[in-house]
């Protein structure tokens, strides 16, 4: 081999290498020699090799010149194959520089060699290249007809579907795009002015038509309503009344797309448009006519006009069932149903789905069935008949996966879960499971007694009964103990763990989440040490063992570290930034979630770059350092927002409003509190928009604005009702009861608070209960009923004490005190300071807990000197 020849293959090879210079030193050096020996082959290639690198590089002046000697020598050579790749190679340098004319004719060259060798992907190729030339001269019909044989040409070779997709989307947006659909609008409205001055009025509908295409391609639909008036104008003159039938039909559908995008005037314009399609229409065509019975139907349904909906529905379906047509027949059902479900009459809206499911599963229609089951799923909720809820929304959901319709999915999935959570529904499972335990059979059956206990305990972990949920795990873990299981054992052991832990019982969740982790790595069950690692970690913080903690983190750093799972040592920082956070060891704790924010951005994922952010900004909460607070909080909502992460967008921006709060910025409050109450609109989650209305709701109350606070409140009282939730309709009732006690309405604040008191007695909620004893007891304190006021001040604690919810309870003593010492009631006062105190010393006399106390106490002494 001569020397051009070895210095060419190691051209090669370090291009294989990715070593671009060394590559390009090699070939410079395999061209002198090539030159020197006359090898006019060899020089032609290295020369084009040498174009590439420079060409990678955006050298284009370097890469011209390679490629043009290239080009020489393979036309010296007359190697076709080596005239197109030159030709082509010129035509990208050429389009790059902007150098356009010349760009196109180098790929009109190397097209020309394409078809003579009958190559079609060859041929897809250059004029795809000739398109992006003829688009980039804004050139747009050009740049739609190379595109086209491009599409022609890959289909041909039989490229890649993606290919052809993409070029057909490039097809379609140019179609759409302004300056193409301008030029064709020109064209035709000159068509149909020449063709209307020469009477030639079929012709003229036909071009009416094509731009009323145009329009709808242009998303003017102001202009496809004027251009089908113009059109109705043209049939009406000619005496063709069905054809301008359909037109008044069609006008009125892209009136209602206006009212979709917002334009809600247009409904009217909508329903007078089917009323005179209607007419010219009659029964000379009854499948329209149904259609048109429908949709005004549908215009009066929107309108809230239910009895008008159900007539021009009951037509629609009248017109069907003679028609023979049984789906449609189906949907007309359905719509009757969603009238009487507006009507609240659950019974005649029930009678309608289950019509409308009937005929759906004669023609096998997976969508129609999955909706109805929907619907009475939905039905059966609102009755609050659980069971049957849960069977049709079930099998809803499995039609919805198996058509691989995920937000559908996932809206029956929330209203599941929203039956799940129903006390009553949860007290019927559990009668039913023990029940079914009782049987004989079931003590012959471990396998079956183990999964009617894991039902059991599904279902008492769902109503929050700890002290049962503890039983049926202890029942479960000696089972285990007994087979020797020790697989299942680790399992039930920390399913243990976790719910004495919402006992607050550390010690006992400590002791099995310990016995767990001694038998996974026993077993080198790595994912189950991994997934009992968090739990057993936590309770170790919320006990408070913080040493024994951090040895557990730091061991298990090690291990990370060593394995080089770089997603694990980040894991274990945050785990380190949590501890010291709890020993106020600020420092620390901001080093180590730096660490974890670094390791998250050097791997690019940000999510958890914004997790990290959201740490640290906690961090600067606790400290009570606004200004660092707010830069950090600005960081983790700027990701948030660029990988559209909506809901915690929501929780940045929430806690962004509540930090302007402490930096008195009532503006920038208003702000975020809007914000996330459109990101959580986007979100489509009703939980969260919620929670976002009750905060604009108090943002406006504070600040006097109580007819926003009104609309706010109202707002989120709908959507809870439609929700039909409980929990969250008192919660409304509350902050309702709680404007109309600000704005003096004494008695309609004890009547919302009093509503608030019967759902949340009536879901077992006794945090809840609590919160609405205390307005009562709030709100006769003051009108300075004081008898009444400790009635109900008993009962708040009573609730309070129930949830072990301690933090809330010292709360609320420690406010009732503050009441007590403003009217000079200091006995009471202090025997509600003195429960605070013994509470206080149980959680080890927390700082902020005893600055409040003494603030009380200093009240006492001040008032007392007045």
């Amino acid at each position: 081999m001569d020397e051009g020849r070895k210095f060419e293959k190691l051209g090669y090879e370090s291009l294989q290498k990715n070593n671009i210079e060394e590559a390009k030193t090699n070939f410079m050096e395999a061209l002198k020699y090539m030159e020197e020996a006359g090898d006019d082959t060899g020089q032609a290639y290295v020369l084009g090799n040498l174009g590439n690198i420079c060409f990678q590089s955006k050298q284009f002046d370097k890469a011209e010149d390679f490629y043009s000697r290239s080009l020489t020598y393979m036309e010296k050579l007359k190697d076709a194959k080596g005239i197109e790749s030159s030709l082509g190679n010129l035509g990208s340098v050429y389009f790059y520089q902007g150098s356009l004319e010349k760009a196109e004719e180098s790929y009109q060259k190397a097209l020309q060699i394409m078809v003579q060798a009958n190559d079609p992907l060859g041929q897809g190729i250059y004029n795809e290249y000739l398109g992006n030339t003829s688009l980039k001269k804004d050139d747009l019909e050009q740049a739609i007809d190379y595109y086209q044989k491009a599409k022609e040409f890959m289909e041909l070779a039989k490229q890649d579907e993606r290919k052809i997709q993409q070029l057909e989307g490039r097809i379609e947006s140019l179609h759409k795009h302004p300056a193409y659909l301008g030029k064709n609008e020109s064209a035709l409205l000159a068509e149909v002015e020449s063709l209307t001055a020469s009477g030639q009025k079929t012709k003229v509908i036909a071009k009416l038509q094509d731009l009323e295409e145009l329009y709808f391609q242009w998303k003017r639909m102001d202009k496809v309503a004027e251009t089908i008036l113009k059109t109705i104008a043209v049939l009406e003159d000619m005496g063709d009344k069905t054809s301008a039938g359909i037109c008044y039909a069609n006008l009125a559908g892209v009136y209602l797309q206006m009212v979709s995008e917002g334009q809600a005037e247009k409904v009217d314009e909508a329903e007078a448009n089917f009323k005179k399609a209607l007419e010219v229409i009659g029964d000379s065509d009854k499948r329209r006519n149904s259609y048109l019975l429908g949709s005004l139907g549908n215009i009066y349904l929107n309108k809230n006009q239910l009895d008008l909906a159900w007539e021009y529905y009951e037509k629609s379906l009248k017109t069907m069932q003679e028609l023979g047509d049984l789906l449609g027949e189906a949907r007309g059902y359905a719509n009757l149903g969603n009238v009487r479900g507006l009507q609240k009459n659950w019974p005649a809206a029930q009678e309608q789905y289950f019509k409308s499911l009937e005929l759906m599963e004669k023609q096998e229609n997976r969508p129609g069935i999955a909706q109805q089951c929907e619907a009475l799923g939905d039905v059966f909720l609102k009755k609050e008949e659980f069971d049957q809820a849960e069977d049709y929304l079930m099998r809803a959901s499995d039609l919805y996966e198996a058509m691989k319709e995920q937000g559908a999915v996932q809206e029956v999935q929330n209203k599941l879960m929203l039956i799940f959570s129903q006390p009553k529904y949860l007290e019927s499972r559990k009668q039913q499971i023990r029940e079914a335990l009782k049987k004989p059979e079931i003590e012959k059956d471990s396998k079956l007694k183990l999964a009617l206990l894991s039902d059991l305990g599904n279902v008492l972990f769902m109503a929050n009964d700890w002290d049962e949920a503890s039983e049926v795990a202890r029942e479960t873990v000696a089972i285990h103990e007994k087979s020797q299981d020790k697989a299942a054992l680790s399992a039930a052991l920390g399913n243990l763990g976790s719910i004495l832990m919402q006992k607050n019982d550390y010690a006992g969740s400590e002791e099995n989440y310990s016995r767990a982790l001694a038998l996974k790595e026993e077993l080198n069950d790595q994912k189950g040490i991994r997934d009992l690692h968090g739990s057993y970690l936590n309770v170790l913080i919320m006990a408070g063992k913080m040493d024994k903690a951090e040895k557990l983190v730091k061991k298990s750093l090690k291990v990370h570290q060593g394995n080089k799972n770089m997603p694990g040592v980040m894991l274990e920082y945050r785990n380190l930034g949590n501890i010291c956070l709890q020993k106020t060891d600020w420092l620390n704790a901001e080093k180590n979630y730096l660490k974890a924010l670094e390791i998250n951005t050097q791997s690019g994922n940000k999510s958890e770059m914004a997790e990290d952010n959201r740490n640290v900004y906690n961090l600067y909460l606790q400290k009570e350092d606004w200004n660092q607070a707010e830069k950090f909080a600005l960081k983790a909502l700027a990701i948030s927002e660029e990988i559209k992460d909506y809901r915690n967008v929501c929780a940045d921006c929430r806690i962004l409003a509540n930090l302007y709060v402490e930096k008195k910025e009532r503006s920038k409050q208003e702000i975020y509190y809007k914000k996330a109450l459109e990101n959580s609109q986007t979100l489509n989650d009703p939980k969260e928009v919620l929670v976002d209305l009750r905060y604009l709701g108090k943002f406006n109350m504070e600040r006097g604005y109580r007819e926003k606070a009104g609309e706010n409140f109202k707002q989120a009282f709908e959507l809870s009702s439609k929700l039909n939730d409980k929990k969250e309709i008192a919660e409304d009732y509350r902050n309702l009861g709680n404007l109309a006690f600000s704005n003096g309405e004494r008695k309609e604040a004890e009547k919302l608070y009093l509503n608030a008191l019967e759902l949340t007695r009536e879901v077992g909620d006794f945090k809840g209960a609590g919160q609405d004893f205390t307005y009562l007891g709030n709100l006769k304190f003051k009108d300075c009923l004081f008898e009444e006021a400790e009635n109900y001040f008993a009962q708040a604690s009573g609730c309070f004490e129930k949830t072990s919810s301690w933090t809330s309870l010292i709360q609320f003593y420690l406010t009732v005190a503050r009441m007590e010492t403003l009217v000079s009631r200091y006995d009471q006062g202090d025997e509600y300071i003195s429960k605070a105190r013994k509470i206080a010393k149980d959680l080890g006399d927390p700082e902020q807990i005893m600055r409040a106390i003494q603030d009380i106490e200093k009240l006492k002494d001040s008032v007392d000197k007045k």
